[in-house]
């Protein structure tokens, strides 16, 4: 009996995992789309990795002065990137 409840754990933690893993890739596509309205319409300020210019400033100055990990940790602050692009982007500057 036990045996069984532990298999039907293990199913619907898989099938909630699967779940939410398509939910992600919906939610980033998304985002993508939306961010590709923002910059068409010139409203770049809503699109959901948008950088202002102050904070942009500060991301470099952390780059020029050797603080790539403050300055990725900053990017990955103001906006929703993950850890790769967020240093994708700092690398970019």
């Amino acid at each position: 009996m036990e045996l069984g409840i532990i298999v039907l754990v293990i199913i619907g933690g898989l099938l909630l995992f699967i779940e939410i893993d398509k939910l992600k890739k919906q939610v980033k596509s998304q985002q993508k789309q939306i961010d590709t309205l923002c910059e068409q319409t010139g409203n770049n300020q809503l699109a959901t990795y948008h950088i202002s210019d102050e904070d942009k400033e500060l991301i470099l100055h952390l780059k020029n002065s050797g603080k790539d990990v403050e300055a990725v940790k900053k990017v990955r602050e103001i906006t929703a990137m993950g850890l790769v692009e967020a240093k994708q982007y700092v690398d970019s500057l």
